[in-house]
């Protein structure tokens, strides 16, 4: 049995008793022990049996940690061990191992290790609300496709472990184009997942032995689509699905590809600093019609790529990736401002 005892700088202490031959310890609701403090992040370090001992491993990536006061990169830990991760501090207080171990070599110890108990998903709407907020404004400080999907992949692998995620797009020329990727070996997806997302099919499962894929894409077109592909290890709650809808949706509004071939083009600089970020974050906050979140930060997307290039629709309609008259119909339906007086009031002051 291992027991810790976790106090934060805040004040007042937990004690945590657990059993098993592994334990993750981290910020996001997926590990055995929760942690939310300042310098803790979502899977920091991870404590397996070996030898007889409780060892202690860093996930890579993460911040120091100490062990009564000097660094510590790994190895075994003892009752008493006083384990300092940002503003936390872990003791040890008992470290007796159970009489049926497991073996070292059956704990993968990679940056993206998996454990069969069910981790915790957000259950209520408020947490939902707030991962929706995160992943706006994820996507918001990120240039490329790329950028966006490690910066998702590495979010949600954060917030649902244990389970294995990859971001990416579906098109017609290249099926499942694979972005980033916590998968411990790169699945290959049965044709009738990609066949049925291209066919405008938002959420594919493909069951099998290695478990289930599930297959989540933003509003399929034909210059591609942004996608999440997740292996459901348990299953997930309806509600997360629906939240990976959500995810996926805001991404690809964020995304667009070039159409010289699939490098992503820049996102509008605008993007990153919204013009009412409060009206934002309050709509997303308060209402879960994913029509209405994905027409509110399209609107912002187009209304600060048409400030940007002085409401030139031709040069708007190229950084957005849409045909001119397809950006002419959302500039009416969302009212975005002619921003061609821009261009008229730097050239009376040239």
């Amino acid at each position: 049995m291992l027991n810790l005892e976790v106090r934060k700088r805040a004040g007042g202490a937990e004690l945590h008793r657990l059993l098993g031959a592994a334990i993750t310890v981290g910020a996001s609701s997926g590990n055995e022990v929760v942690v939310r403090a300042r310098g803790v992040a979502g899977r920091h370090v991870r404590i397996f049996e070996k030898d007889g001992r409780y060892q202690l491993d860093l996930y890579k990536g993460v911040d120091a940690i100490t062990v009564n006061g000097r660094e510590f990169s790994g190895g075994p830990i003892a009752p008493g061990d006083r384990i300092t991760i940002g503003e936390a501090t872990i003791t040890v207080v008992q470290a007796g191992v159970p009489l049926r171990s497991a073996p070292v070599h059956e704990i993968p110890i990679t940056d993206s290790t998996s454990f069969s108990e069910t981790a915790a998903v957000p259950s209520t709407e408020i947490e939902y609300r707030a991962l929706r907020l995160a992943v706006y404004r994820l996507c918001r400080q990120h240039e490329t496709a790329e950028e966006v999907a490690i910066a998702l992949a590495d979010f949600l692998d954060r917030e649902f472990a244990p389970r294995e995620w990859a971001v990416g797009q579906v098109s017609a020329a290249n099926g499942f184009r694979f972005l980033a990727s916590t998968f411990v070996d790169q699945p290959a997806l049965p044709p009738n997942l990609v066949e049925e997302a291209r066919g405008g099919e938002r959420v594919v499962r493909s069951e099998s032995v290695a478990g289930v894929l599930t297959l989540v894409v933003e509003t399929p077109s034909s210059d591609g689509a942004f996608a999440i592909l997740v292996r459901e290890s348990p299953r997930l709650p309806a509600r997360t699905i629906l939240f990976l809808e959500e995810a996926a949706a805001l991404a690809g509004i964020a995304v667009r590809r070039s159409e010289r071939g699939p490098a992503a083009v820049p996102l509008p600089a605008a993007i990153a600093e919204p013009a009412d970020a409060g009206e934002i974050d309050a709509i997303l906050r308060q209402t879960d019609d994913l029509k209405k979140i994905v027409e509110t930060v399209e609107r912002e997307v187009i209304d600060r790529a048409m400030r940007r290039v002085e409401g030139n629709q031709s040069r708007g309609a190229e950084i957005l990736n849409i045909s001119r008259g397809s950006l002419i119909a959302k500039l009416k339906e969302y009212q975005v401002p002619d921003y061609r007086y821009l261009r008229r009031d730097r050239n009376k002051r040239a």
